[in-house]
């Protein structure tokens, strides 16, 4: 019996994410108008958007290879079919773009990535490894950047109280020693015991590969909403980099679906000393337009095609 209703966990688990996806997207549609939209548009100069075109571009690039640490950190202690670099890339799209959408990006990105490997034939040891690493990253890259930047412009990083300079430093200081003490315990070793449980370590160059990837994912992140930002004396890319990740930190761990409201009023404050608020709402619109909204309609369609070709194939033909 306990078979039986395990065989329809995949699918069922497949159509709760396109639920999800799919009210999440209507959601932060019903929360934009068109005619903002627009009107940030005609705003922003032509050789802006082609710049932040061009950045979201590559944003794309890095978000597919977001899975790659985890499969070669899998298949080290697993045995599974050749995934592919296209396999690899959907998983890791997909994964990225749908939990901005769908809240709680670290249990939908993971549902995700369980649902994918799962279909190609990894095993669940592998899967959960995959998750684990791809799940990390991106807090290694923000505890880097936003570490760095703490320690060397605390003045530019807003959304943190009445914190002095001090205080902001020694927090700085606290997040550039997670990465640092991630890869040093990598570095050699197999495995860490922690809290008397034996977790696997991917080694030292995995664990650079993990943070260099999600810190070229912030930087061209930053570079889209850089580009949209209207010229303006005295905000360079490193201040809107440093204002991003203050933003961005807030709202991805408040739990909300792409840090709304809270990502935009962190932002929205940074921004109010070197910009008019009419003229930094249009840009912070039209960013969320091309770096959560756009990303999340194409790996919502892209996770449904998926989903429809997987379903139209006998048994065993999508391994």
């Amino acid at each position: 019996m306990r078979r039986k209703a395990l065989k329809y966990l995949p699918p069922v688990l497949g159509l709760l994410v396109l639920a999800g996806a799919a009210v999440g997207l209507r959601g932060a549609l019903k929360k934009l108008s068109l005619a903002d939209i627009l009107a940030a548009l005609e705003a922003t100069p032509r050789e802006h958007i082609l710049h932040a075109v061009l950045a979201l571009a590559l944003s794309f690039c890095i978000m597919c290879a977001y899975d790659l640490p985890g499969v070669l950190f899998a298949r080290r202690s697993e045995t599974f079919p050749r995934l592919g670099l296209h396999r690899v890339g959907l998983a890791s799209f997909c994964a990225y773009t749908l939990s901005h959408v769908l809240g709680a990006p670290a249990i939908s990105a993971a549902a995700i990535r369980v649902r994918l490997y799962a279909q190609w034939g990894v095993p669940g040891r592998g899967i959960t490894r995959i998750v684990a690493l791809s799940g990390t990253s991106f807090t290694l890259g923000l505890a880097s950047l936003l570490g760095t930047f703490l320690l060397l412009r605390p003045d530019a990083m807003p959304g943190f109280g009445n914190a002095g300079p001090e205080v902001l430093r020694l927090a700085g200081l606290v997040l550039i020693c997670i990465p640092v003490a991630y890869v040093a315990a990598a570095h050699g070793r197999s495995a860490i015991r922690l809290l008397g449980r034996e977790i696997p370590l991917p080694g030292s160059r995995l664990a650079i590969a993990q943070i260099f990837i999600s810190c070229a994912d912030i930087a061209a992140t930053s570079a889209i909403l850089y580009a949209v930002l209207p010229p303006t004396p005295g905000l360079g890319y490193p201040l809107v980099l440093s204002l991003y990740l203050a933003a961005f930190a807030s709202g991805a761990y408040s739990g909300l679906p792409g840090g709304v409201g809270v990502f935009d009023s962190v932002l929205l404050l940074g921004l109010s000393a070197y910009l008019p608020t009419a003229d930094a709402l249009g840009a912070i619109l039209l960013f969320r337009v091309m770096y959560f909204l756009a990303p999340a309609c194409i790996g919502g369609l892209c996770y449904a095609a998926h989903e429809l070709w997987a379903h139209t194939q006998a048994p065993g033909e999508t391994k």
